[in-house]
C-alpha cells in the first residue's frame, strides 16, 4: 500500500514550547497531514508535554537568549547537527529569524534537506535603528547570504514589506512565498453581547495592549498618549505582557514601575485567558514599530474588535484605516491620541470597525483552517518542486 505522506518526518524549531503552542500549531498541523512523523525543537518551560498531547515529538533544546554570548551560540548550533544527523529530517522548518541564524549554521553539516527558513518577523536585528543594530546587521548579513543561500532553502515570509527588506539586502528571492501569519481560533476568540459593547454607562473606556513590554513595541509613545488622554477622558488601558530583559530594546523594570503609577494604566503581565481580556475591552491598539503579522490583533479582531495601530508593516495587512480601524504615525502620541479620541466619540464608526474586523478574520484566510490549508499547499510544493505558495 502506498504511504500516504509525502515526508517521512520534520523537524520544526522554535524558540521555546509556549510560544510554538501560541503561534505555531496551524503550521504544525499541517505538517502532520504531510509527514509521518513531526519533531518539535523548542525550550522547555513547562508546556511540553502539552505539545505531545497534539501527536508531536519533541526534544528539549535549552538555549541563552543573549544575542552576543557566542559559547551559548556555538553550544546551541552543535546540539541542533547532533539531532539532526540522528533524525535525519525529510524537511525542516526554522521560524524566527534567531532560529533561521542557528539552524542554518547546523543544516550545513549534515546532508542535504530541503529547509524552510520562516520570518515571522524582523525582529531587533533588522528594525531597530540603534548604532548596536547597525553594526551587528553590518556583520551578520554576508554571513546570513551564505547560509541561507544553500540549495534547498526556502525562505517565508508573513507579509510583502519583510520580503522586500530581504531582497534588498540578498537574503533572499522577490518572490518568496508569503503565508499572512500564524492564525487565530475563531471558535475560542469571538465577539460577546455585553453591557461594555453597547456602552450603556459604563466607563471607563477600556482599550487593550498586549505585547511585550519592549521598546520596539512603541509602547512608550502610547503611554505618553495614553497620559494626553487621562486628562480629559475617563479612559484605561490594559496592557498583557511581560518584560523582556534578554531583549535588547527591553524597557526596565524601572520604567515599568513608573507605568504602574500612572493611574489610567493597568499593567496584567502575562494573561493566560486572551480570548477574555479581549472581550472586556473596547477597542485593542498595537503601536509597535514594525510586525510579522501580529496574533494579537488577530485575536482582538476575532473578538469584534475595532482596531487601532501604527502605520508600519504588518500592522497594515490586518488593520484598513477607515474599515475595521485606524492607523497613526508610528511613535506619535499625538496622533495615538487623536485616534484613540475619535473612536471614543465615533460609537457609530467603532461598531462598524468591530463588525468588520471578525468579517476579515471569517472570510479573510487569517483563520486556523485557513493558515493550516495553505501551509499543507506550501509543503506539496516544496515536495513536487512546484511554484511556491504566491502572494494572496
Amino acid at each position: 500500500m502506498r504511504d500516504k505522506f509525502l515526508f517521512k518526518n520534520m523537524t520544526i524549531l522554535s524558540l521555546d514550547d509556549r510560544s510554538f503552542l501560541t503561534h505555531r500549531l496551524p503550521m504544525a498541523r499541517a505538517a502532520k497531514r504531510v509527514c509521518k512523523t513531526v519533531w518539535v525543537i523548542c525550550q522547555n518551560t513547562g508546556y511540553t508535554e502539552t505539545i505531545k498531547q497534539h501527536g508531536f515529538e519533541v526534544i528539549d533544546l535549552p538555549m541563552s537568549f543573549r544575542l552576543l554570548n557566542l559559547f551559548a551560540i556555538f553550544n546551541t548550533i552543535l546540539k541542533l547537527i547532533k539531532i539532526y544527523s540522528e533524525i535525519k529530517p525529510s524537511i525542516i522548518y526554522h521560524s524566527s529569524v534567531k532560529m533561521c541564524f542557528l539552524g542554518a549554521a547546523a543544516v550545513l553539516f549534515i546532508s542535504s534537506t530541503a529547509t524552510i527558513n520562516a520570518i515571522t518577523g524582523v525582529g531587533y536585528l533588522f528594525s531597530s535603528k540603534e548604532l548596536k543594530a547597525k553594526i551587528l546587521r553590518g556583520v551578520l548579513n554576508p554571513i546570513l547570504k551564505f547560509l541561507w543561500a544553500r540549495g534547498g532553502t526556502v525562505m517565508l515570509f508573513q507579509n510583502p514589506d519583510d520580503r522586500k527588506l530581504f531582497f534588498d539586502r540578498g537574503l533572499s528571492d522577490i518572490n518568496a512565498p508569503i503565508i499572512l501569519g500564524s492564525g487565530v481560533d475563531h471558535i475560542k476568540f469571538k465577539p460577546v453581547t455585553t453591557k461594555r459593547h453597547k456602552r450603556v454607562l459604563v466607563k471607563p473606556f477600556v482599550i487593550g495592549c498586549a505585547a511585550r513590554l519592549i521598546k520596539d513595541k512603541g509602547l512608550g509613545a502610547l503611554i505618553k498618549g495614553i497620559k494626553i488622554l487621562e486628562k480629559t477622558d475617563s479612559i484605561e488601558l490594559r496592557i498583557a505582557g511581560e518584560v523582556h530583559l534578554q531583549n535588547p530594546s527591553s524597557f526596565s523594570d524601572k520604567d515599568v514601575q513608573s507605568w504602574s503609577q500612572i493611574k489610567s494604566v493597568e499593567l496584567l503581565g502575562s494573561v493566560s485567558d486572551m480570548g477574555s481580556f479581549w472581550q472586556g475591552c473596547d477597542i485593542a491598539i498595537l503601536p509597535s514599530h514594525r510586525e510579522g503579522l501580529p496574533k494579537a490583533l488577530l485575536e482582538a479582531a476575532a473578538c469584534g474588535l475595532p482596531l487601532l495601530g501604527s502605520n508600519v508593516p504588518g500592522i497594515r495587512e490586518v488593520i484598513t484605516h477607515g474599515y475595521n480601524g485606524l492607523l497613526f504615525a508610528k511613535g506619535n502620541s499625538d496622533d495615538i491620541a487623536v485616534k484613540i479620541r475619535t473612536m471614543i466619540c465615533d460609537s457609530k464608526f467603532r461598531n462598524a470597525a468591530g463588525k468588520a474586523s471578525r468579517i476579515l478574520i471569517e472570510t479573510g484566510g487569517f483563520s486556523n483552517a485557513a493558515i493550516e490549508r495553505s501551509f499543507v499547499d506550501f509543503f506539496r510544493s516544496i515536495k513536487t518542486n512546484a511554484a511556491p505558495a504566491s502572494d494572496r
